[in-house]
């Protein structure tokens, strides 16, 4: 029988370490795709949270304008417990060349030593602190989106739903790539034949990250429990799906919650694509690239 709720924190710490030493999804970075660097200014940011602070890394273009620029804040995956990565860096490079926006790439804090929800928060506060400062960041506060791939797209629609109860601020769009929607269901009941992930692997995140089981139907933890009321105040969401992802039916649910809710909702499904496959540079990265870009220039083009 699972024990996960059980561990001690020294046997939490060697899970963890555990799944910080073996990546199931091989990352290639072409030198195509390490160009996007050449474009783009990286500066590391501290921003004080209720966490305390935290890195941020601001990706500018070096490319010359006027007026001000879309903002586009991201969040890695991770399992919300492996770390940030230059792969991350890259693919923000890539998206501030592309769509001419400045992007706020932010390496939030990792369970188990900061569980739910303490990178939650981090990234609210942070959100809040972009609103806040659009002036200093030289971009407009109407065009400010929020994105996230995996664990990233968890936190980005738990954001969304915080924003949504606060009225703090105002997300334009958020994209959710191949998101973490469900911690209620059990890993089994995910998987295939073809899944790259075991359920053990799935349950370790979940467990390191949530600790206590009834965090795991908490709407903040999985946003698919989400109250259908408060669904239908969420901005306009992108739902990137990979056809072989034991999350893919968790996306494709949440996606129908939103589009029940009156929610503008665009999903891309790539079908022979499996989990982590946008970041990692795998097969059909490119076209889905090119995807999710047309559909942010959509919603961040200019106002005027």
């Amino acid at each position: 029988m699972s024990r996960e709720f059980d561990w001690t924190a020294e046997e939490r710490a060697a899970k963890a370490q555990e799944l910080r030493a073996n990546s199931l999804i091989a990352t290639t970075l072409t030198p195509e795709m390490e160009a996007d660097l050449q474009l783009v200014d990286v500066t590391e940011l501290s921003v004080l949270t209720r966490a305390g602070a935290s890195r941020v890394l601001q990706v500018v273009p070096k490319a010359e304008r006027e007026g001000l620029r879309p903002l586009v804040i991201n969040l890695h995956g991770s399992g919300f417990v492996r770390g940030y990565q230059h792969r991350d860096t890259v693919f923000c490079a890539h998206l501030a060349s592309q769509l001419d926006a400045v992007v706020l790439d932010i390496d939030y804090r990792l369970a188990p030593e900061h569980p739910f929800p303490t990178a939650l928060h981090e990234i609210y506060d942070i959100t809040a602190w972009a609103f806040a400062n659009a002036g200093r960041l030289e971009v407009d506060p109407a065009r400010i989106a929020l994105g996230g791939h995996s664990a990233g797209g968890n936190l980005t629609a738990a954001v969304c739903l915080m924003a949504s109860r606060s009225g703090d601020f105002k997300i334009c769009a958020q994209f959710l790539d191949y998101p973490f929607l469900d911690a209620v269901t059990e890993p089994e009941d995910k998987l295939e034949p073809h899944s790259i992930f075991s359920a053990d692997r799935l349950r370790a995140f979940s467990a390191l990250y949530g600790v206590k089981r009834v965090n795991f139907s908490n709407p903040l933890m999985s946003p698919l429990y989400a109250d259908p009321a408060q669904l239908k105040k969420q901005p306009p969401a992108f739902i990137m799906i990979a056809g072989l992802d034991p999350l893919r039916r968790e996306a494709q649910r949440y996606a129908g919650c939103l589009v029940d809710a009156g929610v503008d909702v665009t999903v891309r499904q790539f079908e022979d694509c499996d989990h982590g496959f946008l970041i990692a540079g795998q097969a059909r990265h490119l076209e889905a690239r090119k995807v999710l870009v047309d559909w942010l220039h959509q919603r961040l083009g200019d106002q005027d």
